[in-house]
């Protein structure tokens, strides 16, 4: 049986409502792996015509979570940054992502400037998915015409995070 977004949001739900931690996120997970590799589900959601860019898919009305969809139109490096109070999941759904996690040094005391370490450098493969929590600071990187879901607890625009410039460790407001 094919799997689908909304039986995917479902499952998701059901889970989330009975266990909104560790466990239930891991849950969660696995069925995304089964949703990002289900050929039906992709031709549907990240088809050559889809737009570039990030597209809400979903956002459950009674827990918050949402599932986006992403198509890289370039080349693109995010800042690094973390996910506030908050988790993701990121499903590598065509191509790559390299995910590079950090390690921060300083005392946080500068609002100005962070000093980052890498802590680790690795890629998520078409059929993947990793889990990032909270405060851990990552950095993606897309190559053109990759694509991806991601899956977050809230949106997480609308909550504090913080954004570090790799390069420079300037804090990004």
């Amino acid at each position: 049986m094919a799997c689908t977004l909304e039986t995917f949001c479902d499952d998701a739900r059901a889970i989330l409502r009975s266990d909104p931690g560790p466990a239930g996120v891991e849950r969660v997970r696995r069925k995304m792996e089964s949703l990002i590799r289900d050929g039906e589900f992709v031709e549907k959601y990240f088809h050559g015509g889809v737009e570039y860019g990030p597209r809400r898919l979903y956002v459950d009305p009674e827990l918050g979570f949402e599932v986006l969809g992403y198509r890289a139109g370039k080349d693109r490096t995010s800042p690094a940054h973390d996910h506030g109070d908050s988790w993701a999941l990121y499903g590598q759904v065509r191509d790559y992502t390299e995910m590079t996690e950090y390690n921060r040094l300083d005392d946080g005391s500068d609002p100005e400037n962070a000093k980052l370490e890498v802590k680790s450098k690795y890629k998520l493969e078409s059929g993947q998915v990793g889990t990032y929590w909270g405060s851990r600071l990552h950095s993606t990187y897309t190559p053109a015409e990759c694509c991806y879901l991601r899956v977050t607890g809230t949106d997480l625009e609308k909550r504090p995070r913080v954004r570090i410039d790799q390069n420079t460790g300037s804090i990004l407001k």
